[in-house]
């Protein structure tokens, strides 16, 4: 039998148009390769950290030039995560009718200041002004109880057990949660602790993340122990949401429109499996660069992932000998209780091994 390497990513979502991207450059990551847990993420740090900043708001070079070409499908229209119903982009720098600008990264968690994590458009999306409003500064979260919508959003509270206080929590649709999750990872990395454990200088007012008051949501997701950043809780789920949702071409798409203006890599769409590294089932061991396939690599496969159990393994790739011709056709299909992988009609196990 013979083992593959498979990475599977979300659904291509439709077609889009963008300027043309900023390639990652050759090697770029390669001196990660060895690196461990706090180490690793504090290199990763070190090569995203120093870059162009975007001014917030509309116009030329600001939030909303980069949205048209990072959150605008095929048919002009803005792609909104927090709502189902898309307005249409007028020119670039312009401001989409009923939407605004969304911190998914509430900027109240480190104190709001207009500063370089403030207008990182990694984390910042257009997104329908009401559903904005309604999720406030909650984290991501699965709320199980007083439910409501606003948008496409579900919002609602969470417990936390060892505040025992309850809290609340906003959830995206399936297909945009690996979105988020991988948002999170970025900007936890880039404004999170450096080399010497030492807290980023747009923390400076609460001395790391905010976590002082019961009314802001950082409170609940984060924490300043360690150079993990979030909660156990927070954590896991998003660990979870990465492995359900992985990189679709949209995503994909969306960071080289966000790189061709700030000049930095999203590290956790580049390379899905390094957040298992620091957050995951590989913590504690170090960095093996030759097991990991790249989004921008022509092998890699965006398959169908969406809605799958929590136990499918992550960094699963499907990776050929040669780089493939034409896009493969990747299908899962549940046999006798077992999940199985097919592409283009070969099945394998969720590990890559090929089946009789």
């Amino acid at each position: 039998m013979k083992i593959l390497r498979i990475l599977l990513s979300a659904l291509f979502l439709g077609a889009f148009s963008f300027v043309t991207a900023e390639e990652l450059t050759p090697g770029f990551y390669d001196n990660a390769n060895g690196k461990r847990d706090a180490e690793l993420k504090a290199f990763l740090k070190s090569l995203i950290r120093n870059h162009t900043v975007i001014e917030y708001g509309s116009g030329e070079n600001h939030s909303w030039e980069v949205f048209y070409y990072s959150d605008r499908n095929d048919e002009g229209y803005c792609m909104d995560m927090y709502c189902d119903t898309w307005y249409k982009f007028a020119a670039p720098g312009s401001v989409v009718s009923g939407c605004n600008i969304e911190h998914s990264f509430a900027k109240s968690w480190w104190g709001g200041s207009t500063n370089d994590a403030y207008k990182d458009c990694y984390h910042l999306n257009p997104s329908n002004s009401t559903a904005n409003s309604a999720r406030s500064n909650y984290p991501l979260g699965e709320p199980v109880k007083d439910l409501k919508t606003s948008g496409s959003l579900k919002i609602g509270k969470n417990h936390h057990d060892s505040l025992n206080v309850d809290f609340f929590v906003f959830e995206p649709k399936d297909e945009y949660k690996g979105d988020f999750a991988r948002a999170y990872f970025y900007m936890a990395t880039c404004y999170g602790r450096d080399a010497d454990g030492n807290y980023d200088n747009v923390c400076t007012k609460y001395k790391g993340w905010r976590v002082d008051n019961k009314d802001v949501g950082s409170r609940f997701a984060m924490q300043n122990q360690n150079y993990l950043e979030f909660q156990p809780w927070e954590q896991a789920l998003l660990i979870k949401w990465h492995r359900q949702d992985p990189v679709s071409e949209k995503e994909i798409k969306r960071a080289d429109a966000v790189s061709n203006f700030q000049h930095n890599r999203n590290p956790f769409i580049d390379y899905p499996y390094l957040a298992e590294y620091i957050w995951g089932e590989k913590a504690g061991q170090p960095l093996d660069m030759g097991h990991l396939v790249s989004s921008t690599d022509p092998r890699f496969v965006v398959g169908v992932s969406n809605g799958w159990s929590d136990d499918v393994p992550s960094g699963i790739s499907f990776v050929s000998d040669n780089p493939r011709p034409t896009p493969s056709r990747i299908t899962k299909h549940i046999i006798n209780g077992r999940l199985y992988i097919f592409v283009d009609g070969v099945r394998y196990s969720v590990l890559g091994t090929q089946m009789k």
